[in-house]
């Protein structure tokens, strides 16, 4: 069965071309425009969330810091413009496993799910 991507980007173009990337490499692809749409559907048992952090409602990192303390166990990777060190580091903090700075090519999204699906699998310790 296909693993369940959840895309979250208040930006149509950059959602449908993840979709369009993530989808062709064989994932099941849901995608929604805001951080308080994605709580909505959070609980449909993802694999992994692909978040923008700057949105209007609800930050890509402020959508990471509900997930965690939903308990929620979801790989999380984050694209953004703005690739800065501070904001990587905070991305870690609050549990991204990877961090994906626009613009990206089609191969840089899928390395950096594959690689935030492998550490979900990997035995902790």
């Amino acid at each position: 069965m296909a693993e369940k991507i959840l895309v979250v980007d208040d930006e149509a173009v950059i959602r449908d071309v993840c979709c369009q990337i993530l989808e062709a490499e064989g994932y099941s692809v849901t995608a929604v425009p805001s951080g308080k749409e994605a709580l909505h559907v959070i609980g449909e048992d993802f694999d992994a969330v692909v978040t923008d952090i700057m949105m209007p409602d609800m930050s890509g990192l402020e959508l990471l810091e509900v997930i965690r303390s939903m308990g929620i166990d979801v790989s999380t990777i984050v694209i953004t413009g703005l690739g800065t060190f501070d904001m990587a580091t905070q991305s870690d903090r609050l549990g991204a496993r990877e961090f994906v700075v626009k613009p990206f090519t089609p191969d840089e999204l899928c390395r950096a799910v594959r690689k935030a699906l492998a550490k979900r699998h990997m035995p902790a310790g």
